[in-house]
């Protein structure tokens, strides 16, 4: 079954995160950070399926001199430096499917927003869900340009990094409507992919309260709580999700009997429907032949009628009538 996800965060300096360390882990890449001096390795690191940084700018792009360059554009000690997107890539797409799908929704943000992504594809994690395929999708918080120089600048920041506020005075909606319709997007784009695969499965990104389908919905585990499970320890959001899905699995499979009942008395109409109208079908039949034969019967009956009348009249012409 496939699974919707489509989250979103930001990578703030505030909470001690720079936008190189991040990439690098996300790619699996050794790079620099220039404003820190630091420099991150994370060339060990397994599962990076395939990494593509993605733009409308008809140029090269090195990872490491674009976060370098997000860095070093902001000045703020807060400062959001990227922002990320996660989705869960359909498990019932091959590994060709899904990288074309990740690219897909990575150029949607691309388009719609004048940024620069860096997307990075993570196979399932030995000892986790095997069905677990996800993309990393990290966007710099400023529309990416060209100089006169032809070199790689960044300007003003993107619109969905815009405050409520701002946004309101340039009647732009809220940032969590911007959201929302980012979420469709993905969704939209997903569905396509699964249809074009051939595959009947569809992901919904609207809440299990919209969608009003009686599932209650889990609490985000986080990094801490999935390292935390893959050593086999539990906690307090692990068993709540535990049973939340357990709970949500009855009720889908009791959804789906429902389904099938309705499916299958559908099909009983329809059968009792067909064998009625093959019935009237076999009374038409039965009574169009009832009257041709009566009128087959009236017609021989007229030409033997006829016949007689032929006779009388040809003995008639021959002798006349005999006292």
């Amino acid at each position: 079954m496939a699974i919707y996800h489509c989250s979103t965060k930001t990578v703030n300096r505030s909470s001690g995160r720079t936008a190189v360390a991040s990439s690098a882990y996300r790619a699996g890449e050794k790079l620099k950070d220039e404003r820190t001096g630091l420099t991150h390795d994370f060339t060990q690191k397994n599962g990076v399926a395939h990494t593509e940084i993605i733009s409308k700018l008809d140029i090269q792009i090195d990872r490491n001199e674009l976060w370098n360059l997000a860095e070093k554009t902001e000045n703020r000690k807060d400062a959001r430096t990227a922002r990320e997107w996660v989705i869960a890539l359909p498990n019932e797409l091959d590994a060709d499917q899904r990288k074309d799908l990740a690219k897909s929704f990575a150029r949607s943000l691309v388009n719609h927003y004048d940024v620069i992504a860096d997307l990075a594809i993570h196979e399932p994690s030995k000892g986790g869900n095997d069905k677990n395929h996800h993309a990393h999708i990290m966007l710099t918080t400023r529309k990416a340009e060209l100089d006169p120089d032809h070199k790689l600048t960044l300007t003003t920041k993107a619109d969905i990094e815009l405050s409520n506020a701002k946004r309101k005075t340039l009647d732009m909606g809220t940032t969590q409507n911007e959201i929302k319709y980012i979420r469709e997007t993905w969704a939209n784009l997903a569905n396509r992919a699964l249809e074009r695969s051939g595959n009947r499965e569809k992901i919904d990104h609207r809440s299990y309260a919209d969608q009003n389908n009686g599932l209650q919905a889990t609490i985000h585990e986080g990094t801490s709580v999935t390292q935390l499970r893959r050593q086999g320890i539990d906690t307090r959001i692990s068993r709540y999700n535990d049973t939340v899905n357990q709970y949500n699995a009855k009720q889908l499979n009791q959804q789906q009997q429902q389904k099938e009942n309705v499916l299958q008395q559908g099909l009983n109409r329809v059968n009792q429907g067909f064998e009625q109208w093959q019935k009237n079908q076999e009374s038409k039949r039965l009574e169009q032949e009832r009257q041709a034969e009566m009128k087959r019967q009236q017609e021989l009956d007229q030409q033997r009628a006829n016949q007689a009348l032929r006779k009388e009249s040809q003995k008639l012409d021959r002798g006349g009538i005999s006292l």
